[in-house]
């Protein structure tokens, strides 16, 4: 059978370093997002989407991305998984596809897909891509700094966690922490009203910046030795990541599929 890409599909297909980049969170962590944002959602906009991810749960839509990494088929959304930056340096729009421009456009086109009469498997597959994109966007060292490919370059030492940064990052502390629904949801009851309607705000280029806002403690460490006290302090910041990930999910789906809300 014939490949056959859809319209957004069809993009510049990119070259690969030797080293490839991570996937955020791990399998859990991704979960946590889809688990949470549903939490949060309205009966009527989870049926609509239930409706439109079929038999496919929300853990596994939030991990397809990363479950595809592996069928070449799917190599052109390598570079769809994070954005890298010099220090210092501010985002400036290009033609190259990356985490913001990618996850933008699915929400633009799923907010149209009535008027544009989109096939229930392309509906899927932007539901697939906002689930596991907005997570994402929400670990700090997928808005990483060019240099080390986001923590991949950076080999680390712990009596707790050990190999690349990024690795660190994506689901050692999680696992190590054991963070699950329960503390994410007791994590998201501590959060006053201004905080949550501030997260509410459906704005791409800020949720990136507020990621990246945490490589400073990230990298807050020295000898490349990772201690008690730095994986006890960022275990916190993971945590709050994971929950405005699951708020903004929420937010994004809500904003496309529930009538009642106005869209701005």
């Amino acid at each position: 059978m014939t490949k056959k890409f859809t319209p957004f599909l069809l993009s510049i297909v990119f070259l690969f370093g030797t080293i490839q980049k991570s996937f955020a969170w791990g399998a859990t962590g991704h979960a946590l997002v889809a688990e949470i944002a549903f939490k949060l959602l309205d009966d009527s906009t989870k049926k609509i989407v239930k409706s439109y991810l079929g038999n496919m749960t929300i853990e596994e839509a939030a991990n397809w991305m990363d479950n595809e990494r592996s069928n070449s088929y799917y190599n052109f959304m390598r570079p769809w998984h994070y954005i890298d930056m010099d220090k210092g340096q501010q985002y400036t729009p290009s033609s190259a596809r990356n985490i913001l421009s990618v996850l933008h456009s699915a929400i633009v086109e799923l907010r149209g897909y009535k008027s544009n009469d989109m096939a229930k498997k392309e509906i899927k597959n932007r539901l697939e891509i906002i689930f596991h994109l907005i997570g994402d966007l929400h670990q700090p060292l997928h808005t990483g700094y060019t240099i080390d490919k986001g923590g991949n370059t950076i080999q680390v030492t712990s009596p707790y966690v050990s190999g690349n940064l990024h690795s660190v990052w994506d689901s050692q502390i999680l696992d190590y922490k054991n963070i699950n629904l329960d503390s994410c949801m007791n994590y998201y009851s501590t959060m006053t009203s201004g905080e949550l309607a501030e997260y509410r705000k459906i704005n791409e280029l800020k949720w990136m910046y507020q990621s990246r806002s945490y490589l400073d403690k990230v990298y807050s460490f020295e000898n490349n030795y990772l201690d008690k006290n730095y994986i006890d302090n960022n275990i916190e910041v993971i945590k709050r990541q994971i929950v405005i990930g699951g708020i903004r999910l929420a937010t994004v789906l809500k904003d496309i599929f529930n009538p009642d809300v106005t869209k701005g």
